[in-house]
């Protein structure tokens, strides 16, 4: 993979857990909606969200509720063989702020594809899977 294929703006197309015991889940539903985006520059961002959020009216849970629903981060990347490593410099999820978020990277049919393994989901085991379709190409 080299810089020059992966710069462009994204459309997600479908995020799926895939786990050893062969099950798969959706995490933010099958029609999950998010937007990810290369610069030449080395900028880097990503916004996936549930498609199916609604408004907030004030009360906490409602918070809570919306925040489980959507992740966002933004920071810079590098290319190291298969994977792009992107280096998160602010997130929605602050456990991930400063560090690093490996994904394996490779193009079919035209999608970007993005992965992640060894994501611990409660007591199980899975890869994470990302569809990603070109906006800009």
């Amino acid at each position: 993979m080299d810089k020059e294929m992966l710069v462009g703006t994204y459309r997600l197309l479908s995020w799926e857990n895939r786990f050893e015991s062969g099950r798969t889940e959706y995490p933010l539903g099958r029609d999950a909606k998010g937007i990810i985006g290369y610069l030449e520059n080395g900028q880097m961002f990503v916004h996936i969200m549930a498609a199916d959020r609604e408004r907030i009216s004030g009360d906490d849970a409602e918070f809570v509720a919306a925040a489980m629903t959507h992740l966002s981060y933004t920071g810079t990347y590098r290319i190291e063989g298969d994977e792009v490593i992107h280096e998160v410099q602010i997130c929605s999820f602050p456990n991930w702020s400063g560090t690093d978020q490996r994904r394996r990277c490779r193009f079919e049919d035209g999608n970007l594809l993005l992965s992640a393994g060894g994501l611990c989901v409660g007591d199980e085991v899975a890869t994470g899977i990302l569809v990603w379709q070109p906006i800009d190409k």
